[in-house]
């Protein structure tokens, strides 16, 4: 039989070595984990002068990278798209031929998706973050938008914030801000986001 102070630190030890353990997995259960989307998404910002960060974030938030995702409204694709926006890109960027059911394709919903996002970013351009503005409008849409901005602080995005009526849209600007500042860190060491992340500083505040 074992010494009563041995037993105790053997049992002490156990306990911190199932800590860490448990510890360890939950971390890299929260690891972001490279998915086939990543190289569409960082080669569609380098050509848009976009955030990959903010579009993968995105795309969690919208579609859990699920691009056969539909939305109640119609909504496609990896970051839920409607047919109606998809139209207008086609108009803008001058593509012959688009169809709705192309949103369902990862790379053309992305394509579509992040022109959308950064038309609302430069539509916001003179506040302090175009980009809580922007996503509040890709949720809420740009009226509601609109109807949020304070009149006594317009470029103030933490007064905007406050102002959203709609619970869920103010969760969705959090949450996907926050995300993208999770993958800002997690990523910066992943192969296909480490060049831009070396060569491209963060562009936007967080709230």
């Amino acid at each position: 039989m074992l010494p009563r102070w041995l037993s105790i630190t053997l049992l002490v030890l156990l306990t911190f070595a199932l800590i860490g353990e448990s510890t360890y997995l939950f971390w890299l259960e929260h690891q972001p984990r490279e998915n086939p989307y990543d190289p569409i998404i960082t080669a569609i910002a380098r050509e848009s002068a976009a955030d990959p960060f903010l579009i993968r974030a995105l795309i969690w938030r919208e579609s859990r990278f699920n691009p056969m995702t539909h939305g109640t409204a119609d909504e496609r694709g990896l970051m839920q798209v409607t047919p109606e926006v998809g139209q207008m890109w086609a108009k803008a960027t001058k593509t012959p031929n688009f169809q709705a059911d192309q949103l369902y394709d990862p790379a053309t919903n992305i394509r579509v998706g992040t022109w959308y996002l950064y038309r609302a970013i430069h539509q916001w351009n003179e506040t302090d973050d175009p980009v809580t503005f922007a996503l509040a409008q890709y949720n809420a849409g740009r009226s509601n938008a609109l109807k949020w901005v304070d009149s006594a602080n317009p470029q103030d995005h933490l007064a905007f914030l406050q102002r959203i009526t709609y619970p869920g849209t103010r969760k969705y600007v959090e949450v996907i801000l926050a995300k993208r500042d999770q993958y800002r860190t997690s990523l910066a060491n992943n192969r296909w986001y480490r060049d831009y992340a070396a060569a491209n500083p963060a562009m936007t505040l967080t709230p």
